[in-house]
């Protein structure tokens, strides 16, 4: 009740994250399903809750989404002792790896994103180590979170954390390779698995090696997707015709992780199918965003939407993502964007919607995220969709047997 009606002015909380764990027993219990059509009703006002799927190891969720096993028995039968972290992550630039391979050139790419990984490895066992001496002794800045609780077991392991390996440009890096994006047929979708199956296994080899846990993560690049294609603009010059938005007003980014461009031609229903494929190599921050804009679809919808995504694909979280504009004074909310406030008329306003992961005001994004909040409203992310279609997802064809 609190996450639908938000603040004491009705704006809607950014954090704490309103996760809301979907398994079979929620579609089969009558007292959970009414929870979830509750979850519904308030998606579909406020864009508040994060559908997330737990079809088999637990999944973990804070600001990101951590899918992990527990055979840890002491936390199993104390679930307050329960501590996860996620040590950091570290990028890799996929389309740079491509323009250092040259068009074409798979196993150099290959090559190319083997020296991203072990660079991205050393410096996780660099900061492990730097860390580790920090939290080493009472007059250590990081002794507090290092040295053992009363159940005798340290708030942070380094040895139990995850370190992360984040991707971003898919997208771009196959662009370049071949000349056609990820939604530009079943064999881009599958050349992308190849892709990310081959940073899979480096990554857990690497974890293999150090006794240490790796994982790949779908980077909310809030700022990398900016500051990595610029760089690359400035140092490759076929970078120029990859980037997505507007390179004239310094609004040009790369497409967020193996995501489908923001205005890729496709329906809602295909960009999950798709982007889907990726999900069970993806162990940390995988999600699927309906950016829905001024739209409120229904809460029928959004169940369809959410019950054909859990039995028909392998997506790890959808959410719906709309936009607001909030009045600084009158305080009230238009579920849109707008420069004149709905209830006053006001212009002394901010537009609300979600960056990445989470929202946030509009005025405080980088310029390469206003001109992706551009794109998402050409593309197509209606829910409404799944009304007379909810029986319909793509037929089966090579993506689905990759």
């Amino acid at each position: 009740d609190v996450w639908r009606e938000g603040d004491c002015y009705g704006h809607v909380f950014a954090f704490p994250k309103c996760d809301f764990h979907i398994n079979e027993d929620t579609l089969n219990d009558p007292k959970q399903y009414e929870l979830l059509e509750y979850a519904c009703q308030i998606a579909s006002e406020n864009g508040v809750p994060y559908f997330i799927f737990d079809r088999d190891e637990i999944t973990l969720s804070a600001c990101c989404r951590l899918r992990t096993t527990i055979d840890d028995n002491y936390m199993i039968k104390h679930p307050e002792s329960m501590r996860f972290c996620g040590f950091q992550n570290i990028t890799i630039n996929l389309p740079q790896a491509s323009y250092r391979a040259g068009k074409g050139n798979w196993d150099a790419l290959y090559q190319e994103i083997d020296k991203g990984i072990e660079i991205a490895v050393k410096a996780h066992i660099q900061k492990k180590k730097f860390v580790g001496k920090l939290m080493s002794s009472p007059e250590m800045p990081l002794w507090e979170i290092g040295k053992k609780a009363r159940d005798g077991r340290p708030y942070v392991d380094l040895e139990a954390s995850t370190y992360i390996v984040g991707i971003l440009g898919l997208n771009e890096c196959l662009q370049f390779m071949t000349g056609r994006e990820l939604h530009e047929g079943d064999d881009m979708i599958k050349q992308g698995l190849r892709v990310v199956s081959h940073m899979y296994t480096r990554v857990k080899e690497a974890g293999k090696k150090y006794k240490l846990k790796f994982s790949l993560e779908e980077s909310p690049a809030e700022s990398a997707s900016r500051r990595l294609a610029k760089v690359d603009v400035r140092n490759y010059p076929e970078a120029a015709d990859m980037v997505k938005g507007n390179i004239e007003k310094d609004e040009f980014y790369y497409t967020n992780s193996v995501h489908l461009r923001p205005d890729a031609p496709v329906d809602m229903i295909t960009r999950i199918f798709l982007q889907s494929k990726f999900h069970t190599m993806i162990e940390s921050g995988a999600i699927i965003h309906a950016f829905v804009g001024e739209q409120r679809p229904s809460p029928a919808s959004i169940m369809n939407l959410v019950k054909k995504t859990f039995k028909n694909t392998q997506a790890a979280q959808v959410t719906i993502s709309p936009e607001f504009t909030i009045c600084n004074d009158c305080k009230k909310v238009t579920q849109k964007l707008t420069d004149i406030c709905g209830h006053c008329g006001s212009r002394n306003v901010y537009g609300i919607s979600r960056i990445v992961g989470y929202f946030s005001r509009i005025n405080n994004w980088n310029k390469s995220k206003i001109g992706e909040l551009a794109d998402r409203h050409k593309g197509n992310y209606s829910v409404s969709d799944f009304l007379p279609k909810e029986e319909r997802m793509p037929e089966e064809s090579c993506v689905t047997k990759c």
